[in-house]
């Protein structure tokens, strides 16, 4: 997932010398554009709380993406340059609504990144054989990575973070190749049984973690040839490759590792340690996810500090936020960033159980993001086919957000903050000009003559 400045957008990709990206070069892309760190420990996590489910789980999780794809394709015909999120909220909920948008995005983003960064940070405990400390040192690494690159204006580029996606997915892929002889033997693991079906929808909030941010690709849809044309199909083929992956990795772990043995978090790299040479495969596994990890946050951070610098200028988060250097860098935006990063990532080394919940909070809080489109899409557009279809899957949505429990309520109480907010100051508004208007006023002191 890699943001733009349209809160959510894909780093935008290159056209090509024919006029734009044809269907064969934008799928790639478009696979890289979705792909995010939850390729990392999403399998396992799933395998370690659904079981048997698992793979209904990653079935629901895609077929969700499907009614909004459908949406996001009407998005992409009425605004092909890809306005946003923000805008496409605005449409059909009004102003006050679609300023939620920004500061939803921050309150994700500071606690999807210090969660992804824990991951990589586990990842490299795990790959060295060292304690919880590398692991917190890891994670802190690549936070301040991706903060000191920002504050220096020197982020990387769209074709070094699509390398290092493209990393990640091709490793994912070796391992699922090389653990492939013994999926047969092991599908009994993942054999859905009717009496398991409870964590089926709050785990698929989870799982919906990996397709999180896939409106990035309304972004991406700028660099086609044919935007109103090729969407849909690129679209849809790059997701359901992704969920193939996902799918095909969840089995892996399931062939590979005992249910009870799984650890939600580095259960790549358990696959990654059953597989010969095992040393070479777990070395390899490990600096890439490190590496990739850090060039997501490096984008995030990029993405996201303008985003909020924006929202600043519009009024929809405190003015000072919106204050650059003479290079265009937002730092305080950035160091707002900074600052929420080290409040959530120290909750999460104070509790390392919670890298789960968290995850899955985030997840829920684009769950939430994706309601407010779906009811934004139906009010501007009425009763059609595809409308239907989107406020069906809202009640699905809904359900699932009602099954997560207290992992939905992050973003539940993100929104309602972002609500609430512009009442609440200018309430105090209101009473600091009355209090102004009752206070004596002072006698002006003449000076001797």
């Amino acid at each position: 997932m890699l943001p733009s400045e349209g809160a959510g957008g894909a780093a935008a990709a290159p056209a090509s010398a024919g006029g734009g990206l044809s269907r064969r070069q934008a799928v790639p892309l478009a696979v890289g554009s979705v792909a995010g760190s939850g390729i990392l420990f999403l399998p396992s996590a799933v395998y370690a709380e659904a079981g048997s489910v698992s793979l209904l789980v990653w079935l629901v999780a895609t077929a969700l993406c499907l009614p909004m794809l459908l949406m996001f394709d009407d998005m992409v015909r009425a605004k092909p340059d890809g306005d946003g999120i923000e805008a496409f909220i605005r449409d059909g909920l009004g102003d006050r609504v679609a300023r939620c948008v920004a500061p939803m995005f921050v309150g994700l983003v500071s606690v999807g990144l210090p969660t992804g960064a824990m991951v990589a940070g586990e990842y490299v405990a795990e790959g060295l054989g060292a304690g919880r400390a590398v692991a917190v040192v890891g994670a802190v690494a690549v936070l301040v990575a991706a903060v000191a690159t920002n504050l220096a204006g020197a982020p990387t580029s769209a074709r070094v973070q699509h390398a290092g996606v493209a990393a990640l997915l091709v490793t994912a892929a070796v391992l699922v190749v090389a653990a492939a002889p013994g999926m047969a033997d092991g599908l009994g693991a993942v054999r859905p049984r009717t009496a398991d079906l409870g964590p089926l929808l709050p785990t698929a909030t989870l799982a919906f973690w990996a397709f999180a941010g896939f409106e990035n690709l309304t972004f991406l849809s700028r660099e086609f040839r044919d935007p109103r044309r090729d969407f849909l199909p690129v679209s849809a083929t790059a997701l359901g490759a992704y969920g193939l992956l996902t799918v095909l990795l969840t089995v892996a772990i399931a062939v590979r590792v005992p249910r009870g043995d799984v650890d939600e978090v580095t259960g790549l790299l358990q696959l990654a340690d059953s597989i010969e040479p095992r040393a070479l495969v777990v070395a390899a596994v490990t600096a890439i996810a490190f590496g990739a990890m850090t060039l997501n946050a490096v984008a995030w951070v990029w993405g996201i500090s303008r985003v909020a610098a924006g929202a600043a200028a519009r009024g929809a988060l405190p003015a000072g936020l919106a204050a650059t250097t003479d290079a265009g860098v937002p730092r305080r935006a950035i160091g707002l960033l900074a600052g929420l990063f080290a409040v959530s990532g120290t909750a999460l080394v104070a509790a390392p159980g919670l890298v789960i919940d968290a995850a899955a909070a985030a997840g829920a809080t684009f769950v939430v993001l994706y309601v407010l489109s779906i009811v934004s899409y139906a009010r501007a557009r009425g009763l059609t086919p595809r409308s239907a279809a989107n406020l069906a899957l809202l009640v699905v949505l809904a359900v699932a957000l009602a099954q997560s429990g207290a992992r939905a309520l992050y973003g539940v109480a993100l929104f309602a903050a972002a609500l609430a907010a512009p009442t609440l100051t200018r309430r105090r508004s209101r009473r600091a000009d009355r209090q102004a208007a009752t206070r004596p006023t002072q006698p002006t002191p003449t000076r001797p003559t």
